[in-house]
């Protein structure tokens, strides 16, 4: 394949930046350099990755030579019309540790929101606080849920004996089981759980840490049985009157420790896409009223808002209500929820073609880019699939270490979460 290369606008991919380094996880760690090379995918031939190498100079890595070969020739445009003409350099997250860094190599502001803005709404206490005026998250759950602040964190001996007190009053549905989260932070990590006790040696230990992740939530550890994500446009202030574009809602794959595996839906031929969700159409609006909060305090460009469907009650308990918590989190930054539904804004004339998609119908597709730790899930997963299913293989030229991401479609989209979960268990 030909390489046309020319000058264009800079992504810095600086995914899990929340952990307090721009580029450790892009440096070290093979699914974020996978999915930071799907991310390219998203934007014009002229997009160019720009990453710090080995003397602290950002090296370059153009789009087209990460293009993968299922998706044919190269296409020149973005996957989605609001990056038409973006300016760069567009972080994946706004950070001031970034934009300083930006200056300097390249003399020039990051776009989208100042950090201090994305900062303000980034961090959970936002999202639950949103929930909480929305009147969103459940009735029975609400009342539970604690924003605690780095200060109270740095006094255990005030803060754990309240903690234990109100632990102790919770209804019995929730079997005194808790977490304390890291209101900055992603996937899940840095985070404590236990059960009927808050002050033990575990949480004082973790105490100091959460202090420094700008505090924590303190809430229910609820068994999760379905993870969900809205992906939204937040528009700049001179372009429209600040109201959301919702590009897409999917269901997410997560482990039951909330580790991230992929993401699933269903599109149809126009291209829009969806979780599937019973509750799919409230969970879009609920992911738009916040995402209006976030725009009234100065925030604007690509974000996510989760939400996950829970079991309020034992797992043996045959009386035990389903219920959803929407507007979870507010990611005020790119998502690999809004990867994937580009990524199959990308694929859909292959899957109009292919799977005689036309207006009224969907089908169901899935991303992920699991590594191989597991044996060959690729081959197990296609064994569950209609012979007519669709894997697109979506490795570049990463290393050849690095996870393979494939893109699946499926006439059916309950065929396609059936396999998942035969393989993967979630």
């Amino acid at each position: 394949m030909s390489i046309t290369v020319r000058e264009g606008i800079d992504l810095l991919p600086n995914l899990g930046a929340e952990e307090g380094d721009d580029w450790r996880a892009y440096r070290d760690q093979p699914r974020v350099r996978t999915a930071a090379h799907l991310w390219c995918l998203l934007f014009g031939s002229d997009a160019r990755l720009r990453v710090p190498d080995a003397r602290g100079d950002w090296s370059k890595l153009h789009r087209n030579e990460l293009w993968p070969t299922a998706f044919e020739s190269p296409a020149d445009p973005p996957a989605f019309e609001w990056l038409v003409g973006t300016p760069g350099p567009f972080a994946w997250l706004n950070t001031e540790s970034l934009a300083n860094e930006t200056r300097a190599k390249l003399a020039t502001e990051l776009f989208g929101p100042s950090p201090a803005t994305v900062g303000s709404v980034h961090d959970k206490a936002f999202a639950v606080a949103a929930a909480a005026e929305l009147g969103l998250a459940p009735r029975q759950l609400a009342p539970l849920v604690r924003i605690l602040e780095s200060k109270a964190l740095r006094a255990p001996d005030e803060l754990l004996p309240r903690l234990d007190h109100e632990l102790a009053n919770w209804p019995a549905w929730s079997e005194r089981r808790f977490t304390l989260k890291p209101r900055i932070g992603s996937s899940g990590r840095g985070r404590v759980a236990g059960r009927d006790r808050v002050d033990t040696p575990d949480v004082r230990g973790a105490l100091p840490r959460l202090a420094e992740r700008g505090g924590a939530i303190f809430e229910p550890w609820v068994d999760r049985v379905g993870d969900y994500s809205v992906s939204l446009m937040v528009p700049r202030r001179e372009e429209r009157d600040g109201l959301p574009t919702i590009l897409g809602s999917l269901e997410m794959w997560s482990t039951p420790s909330g580790l991230y595996r992929g993401h699933c839906g269903e599109v149809d031929s126009r291209g829009r896409v969806f979780s599937g969700d019973p509750e799919d159409e409230t969970l879009r609006a609920d992911a738009a009223a916040v995402a209006s909060r976030a725009y009234a305090l100065g925030f604007t460009g690509p974000c996510g808002v989760d939400s996950f469907r829970y079991r309020e009650g034992a797992k043996d308990d045959r009386t035990a209500r389903e219920r959803m918590r929407g507007a979870v989190e507010f990611n005020a930054r790119t998502t690999m929820g809004l990867v994937t539904i580009g990524l199959v804004r990308r694929a859909l004339p292959i899957v109009r073609e292919a799977l005689s998609l036309t207006p009224g119908d969907r089908r169901g597709f899935a991303l992920t880019y699991q590594d191989d730790e597991g044996g060959n899930w690729r081959d197990r997963l296609v064994t569950g699939l209609p012979d007519d299913a669709i894997l697109l293989d979506l490795s570049t030229k990463n290393d050849p270490l690095d996870p393979r991401p494939v893109l699946v479609f499926s006439r059916d989209p309950e065929t396609l979460r059936a396999a998942r979960r035969g393989v993967f268990g979630c």
